[in-house]
């Protein structure tokens, strides 16, 4: 049988095929009952004019300028003291176990600046535990471990001074969380 198109062969097989007499009138009876279709109501239209697309850009800047104006503008004690409320509450293992300051410094020789004993503390009322690397403003820092006579433990923190760290003033910070 030679190849022919599925159209072509089905138009063949049809052309002879009629419906019965019952048949057409079933369908003619089921034409006069159903009531003619309404043609669709025509779908109102608006154009999208370059004005109307200037406003809403006009919104939507005003919208999303408002939301970043709103957000609190933080200063660089704040935004230190929260770094450094994150680096205390993840409660990491000291790296480097001392009590002896000048050991730490030659166990933590990536740092680019010595440790020092903090004038603001009492000499003799805290005792050095130890201490880790950290990250403060993105800069290499360390964190010191200590310990008081009563055995309540402190964490202290050390880093160059930069630009920002300069800036920052003496006194206490609140960080939510």
């Amino acid at each position: 049988m030679p190849e022919q198109r599925l159209d072509q062969h089905l138009q063949r097989f049809y052309a002879d095929k009629r419906p019965s007499e019952a048949c057409l009138d079933r369908l003619a009876a089921l034409a006069e009952s159903t009531p003619a279709a309404k043609p669709p109501a025509p779908v109102k239209t608006r154009r999208v004019t370059p004005a109307y697309l200037a406003v809403a850009a006009s919104l939507l800047l005003i919208l999303f300028g408002g939301v970043f104006l709103l957000q609190p503008d933080h200063n660089a004690n704040w935004l230190v003291a929260k770094e450094i409320a994150v680096n205390h509450n993840k409660h990491l293992a000291i790296e480097f176990p001392t009590s002896d300051y000048h050991e730490l410094n030659r166990l933590m020789d990536k740092l680019d600046f010595s440790s020092v004993i903090s004038k603001r503390l009492p000499p003799g009322q805290y005792r050095l535990l130890g201490g880790r690397y950290c990250s403060i403003q993105g800069q290499l820092a360390l964190q010191l471990k200590l310990q008081d006579r009563a055995g309540n433990r402190y964490t202290l923190y050390q880093a160059p001074l930069n630009k920002l760290l300069t800036g920052i003033q003496q006194g206490e910070q609140v960080i939510d969380g």
